[in-house]
C-alpha cells in the first residue's frame, strides 16, 4: 500500500460538529484528539459554541475519549477549556513534533494511533502530526477569521497545498 502523503488530510469538513460517533466508528475511531484554538472555540477565546460542547457530550456518551490538543502557549488556557469541557488536556504540545500526540494517546489510554483521530484547523500543525504517527486526520474550517499573525501568514500556502490535492472546499458527508 503506497504511503499517505503527510499534507493530505482523510477529510476535510466545515465544523467538529459533523464527526459523529459513526462516521469515527466506521473508521476504527476510538480517540479525537482536538485543536482547541479556531477548532473547539475562537482564538484566544475561553468559550466553545454551545453546538461544540453538545457534540463533545455525544462524543463522551458514545464511549469516544476526547483530549484537547494545542499548540498555545497559555496553558492556564488551554487547562480551563478542557476542565469547562470535562476533557483531558496536553498543551504546549509543539504540533507536528509526535511527543505531544503520544502524550495526549496516553491520557486516553490509547496505545495504536491508528485508533485516533486527529482534528484541526491548520494543515502544517494538526494535519502534518496527525498523518506522521499514522492516526486518521481531519482539518475543519477555522471558526473565527481571527487568528495568531503566523497562522494567517500560512494560510496561503495551506490553500495551495489544499487545491494541489484536490480538498480545497470541505466535504461535509462526514455527518451520519
Amino acid at each position: 500500500m503506497p504511503r499517505k502523503s503527510l499534507l493530505k488530510p482523510d477529510a476535510h469538513v466545515t465544523s467538529v460538529t459533523v464527526l459523529t460517533p459513526a462516521w469515527l466508528a466506521e473508521r476504527g475511531v476510538r480517540a479525537l484528539l482536538v485543536d482547541l484554538d479556531n477548532t473547539l472555540a475562537p482564538w484566544r477565546s475561553r468559550d466553545p459554541a454551545p453546538e461544540v460542547r453538545a457534540w463533545v457530550r455525544s462524543l463522551q456518551s458514545a464511549g469516544v475519549g476526547v483530549c484537547v490538543l494545542s499548540n498555545s502557549r497559555v496553558p492556564r488556557r488551554v487547562a480551563y477549556v478542557a476542565a469547562d469541557l470535562g476533557l483531558p488536556h496536553v498543551a504546549w504540545a509543539g504540533k507536528p513534533r509526535r511527543s505531544g500526540f503520544r502524550r495526549a494517546l496516553s491520557a486516553l489510554g490509547v496505545a495504536r494511533p491508528s485508533e485516533a483521530a486527529v482534528v484541526g484547523d491548520q494543515l502544517l500543525t494538526d494535519v502534518v502530526g496527525g498523518n506522521r504517527i499514522g492516526a486518521v486526520t481531519v482539518l475543519v474550517r477555522p471558526v473565527s477569521p481571527r487568528e495568531f499573525i503566523g497562522t494567517r501568514c500560512i494560510r496561503p500556502l495551506e490553500q495551495w497545498i489544499l487545491r494541489r490535492c484536490g480538498m480545497e472546499a470541505p466535504d461535509d458527508g462526514a455527518r451520519q
